[in-house]
Parts: C-alpha cells; structure tokens; sequence
C-alpha cells in the first residue's frame, strides 16, 4: 500500500489531532501518540479490550451521533419551503431548535450532515487502539480504508469533511442542554471552535495541506482476523 494512502487514512483523524497536538499528536503515525505505550479509555469511552474497541467502532461508525440528524438533513434537502415550514410547525419546541441548527448549518454540511464526526473520532480511537494492541495495524488500516470509502461517497472535499466535523462537535457540546432552550439555541447559534479550525488549516503537517481528497482508494481486503464481525 502506497505511503501517501496509508497518511490519508490516517489524516481522517486529523480534527482529533488538533485538539490534542499540545499532546503530541500525530497526523500520520500508526499510533495517535507515538511516544505512549499504552492509553487508559476505560473512564472516557468504556474501552478495555479488543471486543469492547470494536463494539465501540462499528457502532459509532453507521449508528453514532450523525444519524440523530441525518433524517433532519435529508428532509431540509428533500421538502419545499412551505412543507419543511409545516413539518417544522409539527415539532416540540426543543427539536424546533434543533432544526434551526440544521437549517443554519445545511449550506456547510448539505446531505451529509455531521457525519464525518462520527468518523474522525472511530479513526482516532482506532489509531489509540493499535497503541494498546487491541487491534493490529493491518486491521486498523482496513476499517479505516472502510470510514474512507463511506468519507468520500459523503463529502466532496477535505474542507467539507472537516468542516462538518467542527458543527458536530458544536453539536455534541450542546447535547446536555435541555432544560434552558434559549440557551440552547443561542450555543448552537454563535459560531464555536474558530481557533482550532484555523489551527487545523495552517498545520502544514495535515495530509490534506499536501493529499488531494479523491485519492486512488487501493483494494484492500479484510483481514482475516476480522471475518467473525459481519461488518463492512
């Protein structure tokens, strides 16, 4: 497998990469922190083993948070105004807010939603899995050949994966708040992360400052010490 392919792969993590570079992330090695031998994920992500690693990964990746708003994406891209103002109408005032968010961020995300959040977090959990030997590297590199292809059938650009990814996690930061909607409406309203995208576009060192986003995707089969999960 080509170099530049393998640091593509890689670089689907790259918004984690960011926020933890003070860490000494890494874009392209096939460990997320390539001076740490072992990463404890049992507190923030209940992972403890294999099993628990790829429960958690396949999961997330086709059933994570993005799917909480695909449906909203899709009928914003699907209905005329006046039936997406009817289905809006329909609503409790909590998802009204939430489909204020959709409507503001559907010119950024379009159909594909924050899904590329779902993405970018399974990449780096794998790459903290190849650390702890949970998984091997072959196997990582063919879920993550698996995230790539779902990536580039979504997203028509690396600013369009990222960029999603960033409204997913303005997303997630919001998900807790329930009780005051105002509030709510008002964080998912202002614009958030500002610095770290900025951070994340200078980084001379991201594969996507050097990799074009439709690369030559390789044939890659599944290792065989994956056949026993029906995944693909």
């Amino acid at each position: 497998m080509e170099q530049d392919y393998i640091d593509w792969l890689y670089g689907l993590s790259a918004p984690m990469v960011i926020l933890n570079k003070r860490y000494r992330a890494s874009y392209t090695s096939p460990f997320f922190y390539p001076n740490d031998d072992f990463i404890d994920l049992k507190e923030s992500w209940e992972i403890d083993s294999r099993e628990t690693l790829l429960d958690c990964v396949f999961t997330m990746i086709d059933d994570g948070h993005a799917p909480l708003l695909s449906e909203f994406y899709s009928k914003y891209s699907q209905l005329s105004e006046f039936d997406w103002l009817s289905f809006y109408e329909r609503q409790t005032d909590y998802h009204k807010v939430i489909l204020k968010f959709v409507e503001q961020t559907f010119p950024i995300c379009n159909t594909a939603g924050i899904r590329s959040w779902d993405y970018a977090r399974m990449a780096y959990l794998l790459r903290l899995g190849t650390t702890n030997k949970y998984v091997t590297e072959e196997e990582c590199l063919w879920i993550l050949h698996r995230i790539g292809l779902r990536s580039t059938y979504f997203y028509h650009s690396w600013q369009h994966y990222l960029v999603s990814w960033f409204i997913g996690l303005q997303y997630w930061n919001n998900l807790q708040i329930k009780d005051d909607l105002e509030k709510l409406r008002c964080e998912l309203s202002r614009p958030s992360n500002v610095t770290s995208m900025a951070n994340l576009y200078e980084d001379k060192q991201a594969p996507f400052n050097r990799l074009p986003w439709f690369i030559d995707i390789e044939k890659f089969e599944k290792p065989a010490s994956l056949t026993e999960y029906d995944w693909l």
